[in-house]
């Protein structure tokens, strides 16, 4: 049998990935991961033990995968967030600046 995850083929697998949940948001991809471990804790409560453990390691890739996409959005909010504080910063040295040079004339 041959194995269908190598090297030659991990990209693709990866951007097939990417394409089919680029549409969904972080939020949602999250709390499926949280409604996995909580069905998970409930599935070890009733005793089925196989169930249980098979919902709970799928949601450790789930969280990944929402964790990757919210930092994306983080990323791109933080680098908006520096953007505006540079800007204010300047123009603030500049109306000091026109003080300044307004109070000394």
């Amino acid at each position: 049998m041959e194995n269908l995850i190598n090297e030659e083929n991990l990209d693709e697998i990866r951007e097939l990935i990417e394409s089919k949940i680029a549409n969904i948001p972080g939020h949602y991809i999250l709390c499926g991961a949280l409604g996995s471990l909580l069905l998970s804790a409930y599935l070890d409560k009733t005793g089925k033990k196989q169930a249980a453990s098979f919902i709970g390691k799928l949601s450790i890739p789930i969280i990944g995968i929402g964790l990757a996409k919210y930092k994306d959005v983080i990323k791109s909010g933080l680098e908006d967030n520096f953007e505006s504080v540079a800007n204010g910063a300047e123009n603030l040295v500049n109306s000091i600046k026109t003080e300044n040079s307004s109070v000394h004339n």
